[in-house]
Formats: C-alpha cells, structure tokens, sequence
C-alpha cells in the first residue's frame, strides 16, 4: 500500500530530475546526454550472457541510490526502455524472469523492491512470465561490505525447481557481479538450464577510465527513448 500512495503523490507533484533538480521530468534531456554506455565485462560466473544500459556513474548512479535508499522509483523506472532494449539481445528467449530480492530491512523501510518493478516492466514488454524464484538467507547486507565480500555475494536460495528453464534476472546495478553470480547459483542448483542477466547500471573496472559501448549481441546499436543512440 506504501509504494501505491507514494506513487500517487507523486503523479500529483511536478517530477524534479534526478541530475539537475529542474521540475519537468525524473530526468531531464540535457542529463539524459551525460549518460556513458555500460562498458564491456564478461558476465560474472554462472551467468551465460549479461547486458546492462549504462555505466554505473553520474546522474544514472543518483537515479539508482535514490530508488534504493529512498524509495524514489520514477527516475529509475524513466529508463526502463533502456533495460527492455537491451534485454531484448538475449541469445534465446527466457522462459522466466526474476530477481534478486532486496533484503527485508531495505524493503521494510521503502515498501517496495525496485528490481522486482523492473524485473515486472521486463515481462510485460516481452510477454514472458515473472516469477519470484529467489529468497534472501539471513546475512549480511551488501551495502557497506568491502568489493571482495561483495564479490561474494548475498546469500540466495531457489524458492522452487526450474527443471530445464532458461532464466532471466533483472537487476537495478552491478558492482562486483557478486548478487548475479550468486542468482546464478541459487538458480541452477534448482535446474535451470542457463541463465542470463541484464542491469540497469554497471561499475566499471578499475582499469577503464573511458566511456564504454553498450554490451549488446554484435554490439548492436540500441536507441533510447530520448532519441540518442548508444554504439
């Protein structure tokens, strides 16, 4: 009920952009042309094919700790068409999609799980069922660990057997590939034949100071929905 109301509040205010603060829009077009392409990574272990939007900085790193930390999802959910453009590089089809569940404090205090709202958007454009096949153990939160733990990942568990399925999880960001390798592990420990992930944002490593390419099959260009194209 939360997420409902503050969603209604905010359909009823003006949208301030994320980047800039400006009234008119989650994000406005003049920091929409800030963003840099996600740069190119292998997909962390177990993940067979991982494509993500943009690079985890700037004003796309704001629009993701908003929607983390404040609840603030309009921003976040202002660059699904870029998620959904990118998802639809897939090498097959998923037979399922799902996500990594934020941890019960996160969501205890925001009402809502942003990857699961993604993950929602994510189906509905490629008509593929949305499923909840991943539960949190009890630990340690991610945020605050230094990158090895996080490498590690949270501690994830099958909610149910996968018996053969090609699934894909849908994330807001990556930073050490740990919460997709641990996805992926929990995932194929109950069946699933492949797995593959897509994210809104990735970090980029420490070696690449540069602007990156879009991770997309044959590096396809993918158009946004403000009109620039990512190569």
């Amino acid at each position: 009920m939360r997420a409902v109301f503050d969603d209604l509040i905010a359909s009823l205010l003006p949208a301030s952009c994320a980047g800039c603060g400006r009234n008119g829009a989650p994000v406005c077009s003049e920091c929409v042309r800030t963003f840099s392409a996600a740069p190119l990574l292998p997909p962390p272990p177990g993940v067979s094919w991982w494509g993500a939007a943009f690079a985890y900085e700037g004003v796309v790193r704001e629009v993701v700790a908003r929607a983390k930390y404040r609840g603030a999802r309009h921003g976040l959910r202002a660059l699904t068409s870029a998620l959904v453009a990118v998802a639809s590089h897939v090498p097959a089809a998923p037979d399922v999609i799902t996500w990594p569940p934020a941890s019960a404090a996160r969501h205890r205090l925001y009402g809502v799980d942003s990857a699961a709202l993604l993950a929602r958007d994510v189906g509905r454009a490629q008509r593929v069922p949305v499923a909840r096949l991943l539960r949190r153990a009890r630990g340690v939160p991610q945020t605050g660990l230094d990158r090895s733990s996080r490498r590690r990942g949270p501690s994830l568990l099958a909610a149910m057997r996968i018996e053969g399925a090609t699934v894909l999880v849908v994330d807001d960001v990556a930073t050490t590939g740990g919460t997709l390798a641990a996805a992926a592990r929990a995932l194929q420990a109950a069946g699933a034949r492949n797995v593959y992930a897509v994210t809104v944002a990735r970090t980029r490593p420490p070696w690449d100071q540069g602007v990156g390419r879009a991770y997309t099959a044959g590096h396809t260009p993918v158009s946004l929905p403000w009109g620039r194209v990512l190569r």
